[in-house]
């Protein structure tokens, strides 16, 4: 049974799925996954090829829609995907597009 979905839920959807939909949130996604451990801002800034500023500010919407989780250690921040939401959106999706991919170069040959 699917739940019912309030205006409010739905709105919260719809920005999760806005936080998804830019390349550089995708990219420390990525790399939060392929870590397979929490990294700092600075490293998520270099593994992404964002400056720290762009970095913090994406970080921030990844956290405020819970794709993300903060940890603080010290003087530094550390944040890791929330799992297995991050994985199984990124499974999905990923697998979409590789299988469009597939079929549009199949299709040119």
């Amino acid at each position: 049974m699917k739940p019912h979905l309030t205006n409010p839920m739905i709105e919260e959807v719809s920005e999760l799925f806005a936080a998804l939909g830019d390349p550089s949130r995708l990219k420390i996604l990525r790399s939060l996954l392929d870590a397979g451990t929490p990294l700092s801002q600075g490293a998520l800034a270099e593994a992404a090829g964002l400056s720290q500023a762009n970095a913090s500010k994406h970080l921030a919407c990844l956290s405020r829609v819970g794709l993300v989780l903060r940890e603080p250690q010290g003087n530094s921040v550390f944040f890791r995907p929330v799992l297995p939401l991050v994985e199984e959106i990124c499974g999905i999706v990923c697998g979409h597009v590789s299988e469009r991919v597939r079929s549009s170069y199949k299709a040119l040959s």
